[in-house]
């Protein structure tokens, strides 16, 4: 399963800390489970499993929901799950043309949506973004955990500065101390504020939660087609963001030497064709301030799809995932035939082209999140990081 890797060796201390996480994993990914099914699961031994959740029960963060359903001779196995009312926290996706938040609570279920437009200068970011969250938390910010943000651009090692939006024209910002002050100021509370890049939460939000992965899949995808295009990588079930956090700008590859001028100063970059932004998509019916995707060229259409296509082959061709997963602000529900269309004529061209007829086979999907983006789901995931993950995962 996606991030889970059992710990070997060291003391036991550290063990017992490692099956805490897997069992916090267990009930973040399977949701509802019985102590029965978490043992076989995860292959952990009974008696392990029972004390463990006896401690989060002890801890609040687990709790009883009901007898299993499944039939079985004897007592019937206690289903359990996250306790939504343990913690909150405050998921934001920042967009290059909105800016969404929202109030998710331990269970990641959300809560609550409000959303303005991106100001580019910080300072007025700031401001709407106090606003938006004294709406949403009226009762003030004492009982919530941290604040998770997804960016649409580079984050440092750190996760508090921003190295580089180009989209935004944000240069080496300090966006997390300022937001962490902003919030001391408005709400008088210490509070913790995690960033990353916004394809990075949204495969986060994929791989943990997303209906699209199967239990085998190690190696995934995540492309977000908006302003610009961004790619959220999981290899070998772990998040990878590279030595300096920029893995994954697969937008920024060149696929025309002498072609278009892009934000990022570099000629002929993927994004520069296949975002949303650009004028092909435009004229095939894509609309990003309006948030609709009609089909009003079918001829501009197959060359956005072409467009888009040749760096996906690029991706599948030097990372050879198991699945490519296509999401961004206008896949939503209301323009899922759009882009199902789309996702077909990608996979013809995707078998034809690729290396060969096996790398060829990749699936290609689109987003399990259409009711609210997939990176401010995995926003409220990051802020929660640090109980989810533990010491099972290397940030790097």
């Amino acid at each position: 399963m996606v991030f889970i890797r059992t710990g070997r060796g060291g003391r036991a201390s550290q063990q017992r800390e490692v099956n805490k996480t897997i069992i916090l994993n267990a009930f973040l990914r399977c949701r509802n489970i019985s102590r029965t099914e978490i043992a076989k699961r995860f292959n952990l031994s009974k008696s392990t499993v029972t004390r463990l959740v006896n401690n989060l029960i002890d801890e609040g963060m687990i709790i009883e929901i009901e007898p299993s359903s499944e039939k079985k001779i004897g007592r019937k196995a206690i289903v359990l799950g996250l306790n939504p009312e343990y913690r909150n926290a405050l998921a934001i996706k920042v967009g290059v043309t909105y800016t969404y938040l929202s109030k998710i609570d331990f269970a990641m279920n959300i809560k609550e949506i409000k959303s303005f437009l991106t100001p580019k200068n910080p300072q007025d970011f700031l401001d709407e973004l106090e606003k938006a969250t004294q709406m949403l938390f009226p009762e003030g910010l004492e009982k919530t955990h941290a604040v998770g943000i997804g960016i649409p651009g580079i984050v440092d090692n750190t996760f508090k500065n921003v190295v580089v939006a180009p989209n935004l024209n944000w240069k080496n910002l300090p966006l997390g101390d300022m937001i962490a002050e902003r919030m001391r100021r408005a709400f008088s509370v210490e509070i913790p504020v995690k960033m990353d890049n916004e394809a990075n939460m949204a495969v986060v939000a994929e791989g943990m939660l997303g209906t699209k992965i199967e239990y085998n899949d190690l190696n995934i995808v995540y492309v977000y087609v908006g302003e610009g295009i961004g790619t959220g990588l999981i290899l070998d079930g772990k998040l990878y963001r590279g030595r300096y956090n920029t893995a994954g700008e697969f937008g920024h590859m060149t696929i025309m030497k002498d072609g278009i001028k892009c934000k990022c100063g570099n000629l002929g970059c993927w994004e520069r064709y296949a975002s949303l932004g650009g004028d092909i998509a435009e004229k095939a019916g894509f609309d990003l301030e309006k948030e609709t995707a009609e089909i009003a060229d079918e001829k501009a259409l197959k060359k956005y799809v072409d467009e888009l296509t040749v760096g996906l082959i690029n991706i599948i061709n030097g990372l050879n995932p198991d699945v490519i997963i296509l999401g961004g602000p206008l896949i939503k529900k209301d323009t899922k035939d759009v882009w199902e269309f789309i996702r077909q004529e990608v996979k013809k061209i995707v078998e034809e082209k690729s290396i060969t007829s096996d790398a060829g086979k990749v699936r290609i999907e689109l987003t399990s999140f259409l009711d609210y983006p997939a990176e401010l789901v995995g926003a409220g995931i990051w802020a929660f990081w640090d109980i989810f993950e533990g010491p099972v995962l290397s940030t790097v």
